[in-house]
This record gives C-alpha cells, sequence and structure tokens, in this order.
C-alpha cells in the first residue's frame, strides 16, 4: 500500500469510527484490530505491532509510524 491508498484507508476509517458513534468507537476498533492481527502469519508478529501502537500512544504528540508503505515479503520467503 502507498502513501495515498494509506491515506484513503485512514479517511474510511475515520468516516466508519464517525458512523459508529463515540459511544461504539471503541468496540468498532477493537473489532477491527483483532480481525486485522489474525491476518498476521504468527502471534509475535501480532504482539510486536500491539506494543508499537501502545508505545505510539503514550507519547505526547503521538504519530503512527507504519512499515505499510514499505512492501515486505512473506513470512515464508523472508531470509533466516
Amino acid at each position: 500500500m502507498n502513501h495515498e491508498e494509506l491515506d484513503q484507508v485512514y479517511t474510511s476509517m475515520a468516516q466508519a469510527v464517525t458512523r459508529a458513534g463515540e459511544s461504539r468507537a471503541p468496540l468498532f476498533l477493537s473489532i477491527l484490530g483483532l480481525s486485522l492481527l489474525s491476518r498476521l502469519p504468527s502471534a509475535q508478529e501480532a504482539k510486536a505491532l500491539l506494543d508499537q501502537a501502545e508505545a505510539a500512544s503514550l507519547e505526547d504528540g503521538a504519530v503512527a509510524n507504519y512499515s505499510a508503505c514499505a512492501p515486505t515479503a512473506p513470512t515464508s520467503a523472508r531470509p533466516t
């Protein structure tokens, strides 16, 4: 996903959160997050993303820093 596509997805997500409403936003984000984490090849990778998100959210002026824009090889194709 390139930066423009990521921005489009972010906009769609923000609109969906708005439609869900303030009281249901945490539930929506939890369902979305778990759904996306379940697509990762390992619990270790999911935990690493959880740790990254938690650390970013605890910082003042939190900004997400995702490697989603840098394509990576599937786990099976990565050198060991």
